[in-house]
């Protein structure tokens, strides 16, 4: 468990240290982002972020570097250290510095709620992509160099896509490019399908959340590919809309062009249930995210909580805040809540 956070020159802290963290912490201000930007350095020691800025937006005005530094219950102590001049990041524990992969493993993940995850299904598909790599992401450290490379390789085939259709370079110059994509979205699709399958598996249980008697809840994912022959069936698309892609100079296949959704009784959530049961779904997909990190880590994940109770109604606070108690969680609210435990900033 973590008990206390140090923060030099990040954002508007020059120097701040907060310490007796409790499993359920509320973090009070009124309505500056001091407390999102508590979150948001919380949320970078685990190799994620609120805010979705770049690391020099993050350092203090007028400085140079910044430093957050947590120690938790065992006095072991992890650090990241970030200097904007030299786009240099440095990672610690204890004091001595180490390497980014041996700081993650040594770290917990985390798992973030924010009132734009409350629209997951009413907004853009990116949003629903990003919900799977992040727990992905979260749950097996490989993953991560996994999404670098493909982007890679994706960046080059189109390029390649473009120089065909420029009649610069021949066309079987794509054949090394789709023997690569075709090997990595392979490797990307099996660590998918670990985590979809987990969420079909469990989605049933949201049942109890509809106003109504609900006979089926799936969680269907959608994509192109066939899930018994992956390699192959990236590899037939990928030829059978060759002239497509280069046209276009865009590949047309392989996680980034998938989405998902989830059907009640066949139909899909968001033209079948109310606003309410959307919300609750949401909130039990995001809880599935936790549990799932934990199974595949043997940790358990940080729930960060980012200005959502404000935007929920009185039943869907509730339901929240009475199954998060097995996490330490870190909650960003404007009013105080009975019966917690709260940091005034």
């Amino acid at each position: 468990m973590i008990k206390e956070l140090k923060l030099i020159n990040f954002r508007n802290f020059k120097e701040k240290i907060i310490n007796n963290f409790e499993i359920e912490n509320f973090i009070i201000w009124e309505n500056w982002r001091w407390k999102t930007n508590i979150l948001e350095a919380l949320s970078q020691l685990w190799n994620n972020s609120i805010t979705k800025l770049s690391l020099d937006d993050l350092v203090a005005l007028w400085e140079d570097y910044f430093f957050i530094e947590i120690k938790n219950e065992d006095d072991n102590k992890y650090s990241f250290y970030y200097s904007k001049k030299e786009k240099k990041k440095n990672y610690m524990i204890n004091n001595k510095k180490t390497t980014k992969k041996e700081f993650i493993d040594f770290s917990h993940s985390c798992v973030i709620f924010s009132p734009i995850v409350m629209n997951m299904f009413y907004l853009s598909p990116s949003l629903r992509r990003d919900f799977l790599d992040e727990t992905l992401k979260s749950s097996y450290k490989e993953y991560e160099k996994l999404l670098k490379d493909y982007k890679k390789i994706l960046k080059s085939r189109n390029s390649t896509l473009k120089a065909i259709w420029e009649k610069k370079v021949n066309e079987s110059e794509i054949n090394f490019w789709n023997n690569k994509f075709v090997e990595i979205a392979s490797e990307i699709y099996k660590y998918r399908f670990k985590f979809i399958n987990f969420l079909q598996e469990s989605i049933i249980n949201t049942t109890p959340y509809f106003s109504w008697k609900v006979e089926n809840v799936v969680f269907e994912y959608k994509t192109k590919i066939d899930k018994e022959n992956i390699k192959d069936s990236i590899k037939n698309y990928l030829n059978k809309n060759f002239k497509r892609d280069t046209i276009l100079w865009k590949t047309h296949i392989w996680p980034h062009v998938d989405d998902f959704e989830v059907k009640i009784d066949w139909v899909s959530l968001i033209h079948y249930a109310s606003r309410w049961e959307t919300k609750s779904v949401i909130i039990y997909l995001k809880l599935l995210e936790g549990i799932f990190i934990e199974k595949k880590t043997w940790k358990k994940p940080i729930l960060i909580i980012d200005d959502l109770l404000s935007e929920l109604d009185s039943e869907h606070k509730n339901m929240l805040l009475k199954k998060i108690n097995y996490y330490q969680t870190f909650i960003s609210n404007i009013y105080e809540e009975k019966n917690t435990f709260y940091i005034k900033i």
